[in-house]
């Protein structure tokens, strides 16, 4: 069996007192985009930087291609980080950035920087603080994929960007992932905006991974449920949970069974598929905001 790209083995890790990560374990192999879902302070930005290797984990293991990226710091020429913000050098110009990336990464591909500098509209000539959220975002994705990583690490990457800039960036990322197999760990509270992108759905609860499911699964299992107030409840085989209402009743059911749904649905119920967002508000008890 061909070793997962990115592996996380029981991994635990404290800030301080405060446990973040509890026997975390995920494997993510090449070609799959997995999305790490989780409220703030979850641990999903811990877990990205532990296998960006900026942290030790306290248990377990984190590896890279079979490699601990902490102390074999030579694998992280495989890995491709954006941390949220895009924290850049603000003094330095584009080109200096991406200069100082070319001579720390062994894989760099001048022709790609070149294809998405033109397709992204960089002005290479300014220096970071000049730039807009958006534009540091696309510079920092440049860095990252110019390296060719094996593994793409997005931490809130698309946060506060334009609809246009986050779709744009999806692309590229989906294209990378196609071209080279690249396996893919992003964070994101774009939910909606991710549900383009992502093969996978980790939700973090408690430090550890609670739901580990394909998207085409969840979506499956799950369906928006409506009705009127002369309609009987949904069977409880559908395991229907209330989502809030302006008028007459709504729930998602969490295990869609078309057969027991039938006679619910011929007596006036309705049925519409449910999205990733609804789900992982469902799957975090959120449901009083769906």
């Amino acid at each position: 069996m061909k070793t997962a790209p990115l592996h996380f083995d029981q991994v635990s890790f404290r800030h301080g007192k405060k446990a973040v990560l509890e026997s975390f374990s995920l494997a993510l192999h090449a070609g799959e985009v997995a999305l790490l879902a989780a409220p703030n302070g979850a641990g999903k930005t811990t877990a990205l930087w532990l296998a960006a290797g900026l942290y030790a984990p306290a248990g377990g293991g984190v590896t890279v291609q079979g490699r601990d990226p902490f102390s074999d710091r030579a694998v992280l020429g495989q890995v491709g980080f954006v941390a949220e913000g895009a924290p850049l050098p603000p003094a330095w110009t584009g080109a200096e950035v991406l200069d100082f990336q070319r001579a720390t990464f062994p894989r760099w591909d001048g022709a790609e920087v070149e294809r998405l500098v033109s397709a992204f509209g960089l002005d290479l000539g300014a220096r970071v603080k000049t730039l807009s959220r958006g534009q540091r975002g696309k510079l920092a994705l440049v860095c990252a994929l110019a390296t060719r990583p094996e593994v793409l690490l997005l931490d809130e990457a698309t946060l506060g960007l334009d609809v246009a800039t986050r779709r744009m960036i999806a692309g590229e990322v989906l294209g990378r992932v196609a071209e080279d197999g690249c396996a893919v760990l992003m964070s994101s509270h774009e939910i909606a905006e991710a549900e383009r992108a992502a093969d996978r759905l980790v939700l973090l609860d408690g430090g550890r991974a609670s739901c580990d499911e394909a998207v085409s699964s969840l979506l499956e299992r799950h369906r928006i449920l409506s009705w009127d107030g002369d309609v009987l409840d949904p069977p409880a085989a559908l395991a229907a949970q209330p989502l809030p209402s302006p008028l007459g009743h709504r729930a998602i059911a969490l295990a869609w069974n078309e057969d027991a749904a039938r006679p619910w649905l011929a007596s006036g119920g309705r049925a519409e598929p449910a999205d990733l967002e609804t789900i992982y508000l469902s799957l975090t008890g959120e449901t009083a905001v769906a």
